[in-house]
């Protein structure tokens, strides 16, 4: 289970007490890193505030991760999976290219405890270069699969080489390529049912499976009720038998 919640917020000692003592030993989550760290410049929309359209002091800030998100959860990291940062897609103006990202990732990706797994989701097709899956490999940390608007299909991802950047297979299926998130959610509220079968998303989910069981990897494969229109049968559709 992916806690996209995090992402929003920095959850207080007392909620995350809270959630692992409802669950079972050996269940364990993902979490979505909060956004304070990995937005660079927060979007113009109403729930940022006056932080709307300014830019993140927070920015890749390792010490307040630290202390505000891993602390926290260090007596509960039996149950943590893995942490997950996802970074919107960044314009010309937040980054020039490529290796002005890196500069400001490979640093912090090196400041991380090793004792939690991470991994980097990027929603810049042009940063889908051996660059940065050499930066993510020599930390450790796993290149997210990403299904979403903007981003390569993910066969095209799964097949660029070098993709697989550590000991574990990271991938998020959230969108058809090309449909955007509002229109996803106006096709697919309420969630019931498989409204528009993805077969391309479903045969690259099991060609991740394939590849972990051949390699003896992890594998942690999301999927989102915006792919199809309901996630528990999208994933019933991926791993019964045709």
């Amino acid at each position: 289970m992916c806690g996209d919640f995090a992402f929003y917020q920095f959850p207080a000692p007392e909620f995350w007490a809270r959630l692992f003592g409802l669950t079972p030993e050996g269940f364990q989550f993902a979490f979505k890193v909060p956004e304070q760290i990995t937005c660079k410049v927060f979007p113009t929309h109403l729930r940022y505030g006056p932080q709307a359209g300014q830019a993140n002091e927070s920015f890749l800030d390792a010490a307040l991760l630290r202390e505000l998100f891993l602390r926290p959860l260090w007596p509960h990291r039996a149950k943590v999976a893995l942490l997950i940062f996802e970074f919107g897609a960044f314009s010309h103006r937040a980054f020039a290219g490529l290796g002005e990202f890196l500069e400001r990732l490979d640093p912090f990706l090196a400041s991380l405890p090793p004792q939690f797994r991470y991994a980097v989701e990027v929603r810049n097709p042009e940063f889908l270069q051996p660059d940065y899956f050499n930066c993510l490999r020599a930390r450790g940390v796993a290149h997210v699969y990403n299904a979403w608007s903007r981003m390569p299909e993910l066969r095209e991802q799964i097949a660029t080489p070098g993709s697989a950047t550590t000991g574990f297979l990271v991938c998020r299926a959230l969108l058809r390529q090309g449909r955007p998130y509002e229109e996803a959610v106006a096709m697919f509220s309420p969630y019931s049912e498989i409204r528009d079968p993805n077969p391309a998303a479903r045969e690259s989910l099991r060609v991740l499976i394939q590849q972990a069981r051949e390699q003896r990897h992890l594998a942690f494969l999301f999927v989102n009720n915006r792919l199809e229109g309901n996630s528990p049968l999208t994933i019933m559709a991926v791993t019964e038998p045709e």
